[in-house]
């Protein structure tokens, strides 16, 4: 079985999609960059610490790489980072233009009866404000965003197993759709199947390695279209 079959077999096979919120619906920092945030992040961290913020901080530029230092350094202040990355990655999703392909993929899953979760380590609040400004709100049955403690982002099957029970889904039948390592390590962790979308093909070790596989949303549309 070559790669385009195994991939319209598993397409086949999938009744509950799962689907990364960053990158696969929206290229959520592309008006406002992950590292001037995570620069506002560290400013605000550097007023709530007694004395200069840890060093193993100061050169992180991602502001869910930064959540995840603090949750270690200073587990106190995890709630206070939390809830600033939160408004940020808001701001950013009312400048996040929508991923090609995309609208005709959720459209295509809702034409063929498959309920949509979307299953984010951004916060539940940017995925809804994306959605909302996109008029894609009625195509998504769940969001699964971030939870308050970051040690559960994916690759922790914890927002995964979530959302299989939000949409009362059979895991036998159901697929993680992502474009990063974290979606389909969540996605092994949580037994259910994983389509990586992806520029290239797989590359012959890592996560990637053997994963079914698709260019981009506009194939998979193609392919999950009734």
């Amino acid at each position: 079985m070559d790669e385009e079959e195994r991939l319209a077999e598993l397409v086949s096979a999938t009744r509950f999609v799962l689907l990364d919120f960053d990158g696969p619906v929206c290229d959520l920092f592309a008006g406002l960059p992950p590292d001037v945030i995570a620069a506002a992040l560290l400013d605000e961290l550097g007023s709530l610490v007694d004395g200069p913020v840890d060093e193993d901080l100061t050169g992180i530029d991602d502001p869910l790489d930064l959540l995840d230092g603090v949750c270690e350094i200073y587990p106190e202040l995890t709630a206070r980072v939390d809830a600033s990355v939160r408004e940020a990655e808001v701001d950013a999703a009312g400048l996040a233009p929508v991923t090609p392909g995309v609208v005709d993929f959720l459209e295509a899953c809702a034409a063929s009866g498959r309920p949509v979760a979307i299953v984010s380590n951004n916060g539940a609040e940017a995925v809804r404000a994306a959605l909302d400004q996109h008029g894609l709100t009625s195509l998504v049955r769940h969001v699964e965003g971030r939870d308050p403690d970051p040690r559960l982002m994916k690759p922790d099957p914890t927002p995964l197993l979530r959302a299989l029970r939000a949409l009362d889904a059979d895991p036998t039948r159901s697929t993680m759709i992502g474009d990063s390592s974290s979606d389909l390590l969540a996605a092994r962790a949580s037994g259910i199947e994983a389509i990586a979308v992806l520029s290239t093909p797989p590359p012959p070790a890592g996560p990637e390695a053997g994963q079914a596989w698709a260019a981009d949303m506009k194939v998979l549309a193609g392919l999950f279209r009734p």
